[in-house]
This record gives structure tokens, sequence and C-alpha cells, in this order.
């Protein structure tokens, strides 16, 4: 039985307009926009800093039991100048999933970067080759070069589901998994909060606290009880 075994050898991009579109936006935007929907874990984290933003389609990798060499190359195989390089560990510690010599050919193939749900090693040549990655640490063994592994399938990665092709936007603050159908909506969506950002800016040069009448109203009619005099 192929289940669990398999390598899907094509997924949907988006235009390459669109997703440089995300290099503008900074992923605390997209998570509020997107009402945490997408938001990968912040264990998973930049191996080094600073990083740049990088935004590209998902050529996942899942690789459930740990053993990486195979699958991770034939996952390489199908990446695309642009891609972001998926690897799905599920949180495992033990074994890197990435080092530096994967990396630096990564790097030359025109990947965007890469985000692995585990352990990564050779930080200092990874940085060297000036790509980017986030883990959710170093480990120094590597893994079982052999078994088995899914290639562009829906993978469980930091708290959440990504989908190949999906729009990852990863910065030095976190990582965001949009689904292309809702790209443009979620776009427009930072374009307005960001809008509404602005609007507040001179109350914030104020010292003022923004919507704090309607916060005291909302309070009191839940029951709060605001006391003008000292406790005790």
């Amino acid at each position: 039985m192929a289940l669990g075994f398999r390598v899907f050898t094509e997924i949907d991009r988006a235009p390459s307009a669109l997703i440089s579109r995300f290099l503008e936006t900074a992923t605390p935007d997209l998570a509020d926009v997107m009402q945490r929907t997408g938001v990968v874990s912040g264990a998973v984290r930049p191996i080094y800093q600073p990083i740049p933003r990088i935004a590209g389609p998902a050529v996942t990798v899942s690789l459930a039991d740990g053993s990486f060499f195979n699958m991770l190359k034939i996952g390489m195989e199908m990446t695309q100048p642009g891609d972001v390089l998926v690897l799905a560990g599920r949180g495992n510690m033990n074994y890197a999933l990435l080092g530096g010599n994967v990396s630096k050919g990564l790097k030359h193939r025109g990947v965007a970067g890469a985000i692995v749900d585990g352990a990564v090693r050779d930080a200092k040549q990874i940085q060297a080759a000036q790509f980017p990655v986030h883990a959710r640490g170093l480990a120094i063994n590597a893994g079982p070069k052999e078994g088995p592994g899914e290639v562009n399938v829906p993978v469980a990665f930091g708290n959440c589901v990504i989908f190949p092709g999906d729009i990852i936007v990863a910065d030095e603050e976190g990582i965001v998994a949009v689904p292309p159908a809702h790209a443009e909506a979620v776009l427009q969506g930072v374009k307005d909060l960001l809008a509404a950002f602005e609007r507040i800016q001179p109350l914030l040069e104020r010292g003022e606290v923004t919507g704090i009448a309607a916060i005291r109203q909302q309070l009191e009619a839940s029951g709060c009880e605001f006391l003008h005099s000292k406790y005790g």
C-alpha cells in the first residue's frame, strides 16, 4: 500500500506577481487579518538573524519517522525557483532534517527558503549561504537515509495544516500559510488594517488609550464594577 509513501509531482502555484506582494506584508498583520488561521507555532523560529522575509509556494515533504535523505532529495527535485520547502518532521528534535550543503544547493536552485518542523544543523554554514531557514532548533545527528515519507501532500506543521501550493510568508516574527484562493482578500484586509493603524497614530502620540470609552461600557454591561476609592 502506497499510503504514506507517495510523491505527487505537480502542484498549483499562485502567479509570481501575486506572491511578490506578500514580501511587503508583515506576518503579524497577516495573522490579524486571517484571525490566526494558518499561523505556525512560534516554536519554529529563524535559525539566524537578521533574516529576510520570504514568500513562496509551499512544496511539502512529510517526514513522519525522521528518515529524511531520500524523500528530502525527491522534495528538492520538485521545487522551482521561488518555492518554499516545507519539511514536516512532527517536531522531532533527535535528527537534523536540513544542513549546510543541502541549503547551499537549494539556494543555488533558486528556492526562496525552507521551514522545518524539527531540527536542522550547520547553522553558520546556512547563514553564510544566505539561505533563509526557520526551524524548532538544532541537532547534530543526521536521520536515517531510507524510510517512508510523502511529497506534496497536506502536512501537519507547527499546529496548523499546510497544503501544497499555499503561499508561505516567513519573517523574523513568524510564519503564516495563506491559501492562494484567499490571497487577494487577505492582501486587501492588510491594506485596510494598516489604514486603520495610521488613523490612530495621533491618539497614540498623545498617549491616549484607544477605544477606552467603548471598552469601559462593555465591561460595565458585563457586570464589572468601577469603584472610585482605594482598595481595602
